[in-house]
């Protein structure tokens, strides 16, 4: 978890290319062990009663994973995704630049460094900036949606 994953970015495209697949084997990357982190402790944090008393009622992993973790987890895992966006749309920002002609951040580069055409540059700032907070409320929209158990 503490190795930053970024350094891994020229790695990726050598092994799969300079496409779409590792850009998003990036951000994988990096987002799955931060979530994994984040869901791990929020998991841990469950009290052991919920835990016994679902099993002394006869149930199984599977069925304790359904109606006990799951339930228990799914806000804490939909905060570290809404806690993931930033980071996400900063590593694509990052895979973007290396070795593509391409994308929303090779765009913003491009139009900044070499062309300095700002005003074009900062549209390209303002529609990734909108693209993070796109994806922001749709994850809060799916936490409002799948735990409607919470309140507000």
């Amino acid at each position: 978890y503490p190795i930053p994953k970024v350094v891994f970015v020229p790695v990726l495209l050598l092994f799969f290319g300079i496409g779409d697949l590792s850009k998003i084997l990036v951000i994988f990357l990096i987002l799955f062990f931060q979530i994994l982190v984040l869901v791990r402790d929020q998991a841990a944090a469950l009290r052991p009663e919920l835990i016994l008393s679902v099993r002394s009622l006869g149930a199984g992993r599977r069925a304790l994973f359904r109606f006990v973790y799951l339930p228990a987890s799914l806000p804490g895992i939909l905060t570290a995704l809404r806690q993931s966006i930033g980071t996400a749309v900063a590593v694509l920002y990052v895979a973007e630049l290396f070795a593509t002609r391409v994308g929303l951040g090779y765009y913003i580069y491009f139009q900044g460094s070499t062309l300095l055409n700002y005003p074009a540059m900062y549209a390209g700032i303002l529609a990734m900036s909108f693209l993070g907070l796109g994806l922001y409320f749709l994850v809060d929209g799916l936490e409002r949606r799948l735990c409607r158990w919470q309140v507000r």
